[in-house]
């Protein structure tokens, strides 16, 4: 930078910061706008980011990260045979369905080729089906999953969400664990007996062995926990299973092994991801709707800059005029104002992050009732950095974006049709 041009420099700096110190109310006007614009943005990021963590963490945490059902995969195709007729009129030569197997085959050797797939981290098996709780005159519908505990506890534990009873009375036979708010609908209690029903098959009467809370509401409302032996007594299905539970190494891959596995067992595969579509699809949107707001607030943070600057235009007209005919370029007088912008943006993203970082931590702290699909005390908050970055980001670029126009009609006004406008 050659010495003229440091000086202009340095002259554009000191014309900044004597607009910014001229009138201290209205640039910490501004400034404040910012700031609180910035404080909104992590906070909200960091309250959904916070809800969208959890809530993952721990629907992976108690589920398989695929699943392996008995029925086949769905190819569209039309049960029964069909053929045509002269006249192209559709006759049905046999109108008995197909039988849709009701086991997995072969499940001992399914298992070994399952684990033998380098993705996998281990598999279990597992008879599962619906299945109807009742203590006195109390009974509720459960999704009852019948499993080897040593097996299962390597795919999913089950052990650490359990806050009464163990998982290993489930061996002893004739046993069940209840989620936590299926055991309160019924009024059951550990060492109770209950009676199951599953099917067609007659009540099974089963002793209460251990509560399980996971926090997520729509389990311990249903889930249900029987040996393998027990269930497959339930269910009717002998010595067979009709599920397969599989954890991966890198869960981010269950669709691409799920699909594979429909490949290798011609069974239907569903990864975690496509078995909570509906409850994921909703936190995308919440994703979506978070930015679209985020970005809404920032801008109008930013309006108040621009009201600023083009206030201060109109009050600095003449001294404007002075510097161009003193020998200030357009671009000079462009760049003085855009650095306005940026210095009234960047005191406000300082400030916003810091009075942000102690605001989320004070939501953390903030009790809320239990909700719908989520068991918690207090609000779910992540304080990670990349909400302020982001935050910080998107208000310096809009700050600077709305002094640009201020800048560009200070830069376009005419010396000396102002200087002879005053005189």
């Amino acid at each position: 930078m050659t010495q003229g041009a440091a000086a202009v420099a340095h002259a554009l700096v000191l014309l900044a910061r004597r607009q910014l110190t001229h009138d201290l109310f209205r640039t910490a006007v501004s400034v404040a706008a910012v700031a609180v614009g910035v404080v909104i943005v992590v906070a909200v990021n960091a309250v959904m980011s916070g809800f969208d963590t959890t809530f993952v963490d721990r629907t992976v945490s108690i589920n398989p990260h695929v699943e392996v059902f008995d029925d086949a995969p769905v190819t569209g195709e039309l049960p029964g045979l069909f053929s045509t007729s002269a006249g192209g009129i559709v006759t049905v030569e046999s109108d008995r369905p197909r039988a849709r197997p009701a086991r997995v085959d072969s499940p001992a050797e399914m298992l070994v080729a399952v684990r033998a797939m380098p993705e996998v981290a281990a598999v279990a098996p597992a008879a599962a089906g619906v299945a109807l709780v009742s203590l006195g005159n109390l009974e509720s519908g459960c999704d009852l999953i019948g499993i080897d505990p040593i097996l299962q506890e390597s795919v999913v534990s089950i052990e650490q969400d359990l806050v009464a009873g163990s998982l290993n009375d489930l061996a002893r036979g004739q046993a069940v664990i209840l989620g936590e708010q299926l055991a309160q609908r019924i009024g059951a209690r550990l060492h109770d007996r209950v009676s199951v029903q599953a099917g067609l098959q007659g009540r099974t009467v089963l002793r209460v062995v251990g509560v399980l809370r996971t926090g997520i509401s729509l389990v311990d409302q249903r889930r249900a926990y029987t040996h393998l032996s027990d269930a497959q007594r339930l269910f009717g299905l002998g010595a067979q299973i009709n599920r397969l539970a599989v954890r991966l190494h890198d869960r981010d891959n269950a669709r691409a092994v799920a699909a594979t596995l429909e490949q290798l067992t011609r069974r239907r595969a569903v990864g975690w991801p496509d078995a909570n579509t509906h409850v994921l699809s909703l936190l995308e949107t919440n994703k979506l709707l978070t930015a679209i707001v985020s970005v809404g607030v920032l801008v109008v943070a930013a309006v108040g800059i621009l009201n600023v600057l083009m206030m201060l235009v109109l009050e600095k007209t003449p001294s404007i005029a002075l510097l161009k005919a003193a020998g200030y370029r357009r671009g000079h007088i462009v760049a003085a104002f855009v650095l306005q912008g940026a210095a009234l943006g960047g005191l406000g993203v300082v400030a916003g992050c810091a009075l942000g970082y102690h605001v989320v931590e004070a939501l953390g702290r903030v009790p809320i009732p239990r909700l719908a699909m989520l068991e918690t005390d207090t609000l779910l908050v992540n304080n990670l950095a990349r909400h302020y970055v982001l935050a910080g980001g998107v208000a310096l670029l809009v700050s600077v974006a709305a002094s640009v126009l201020p800048a560009w009609r200070a830069g376009a006004l005419d010396p000396v049709a102002v200087l002879r406008g005053r005189n």
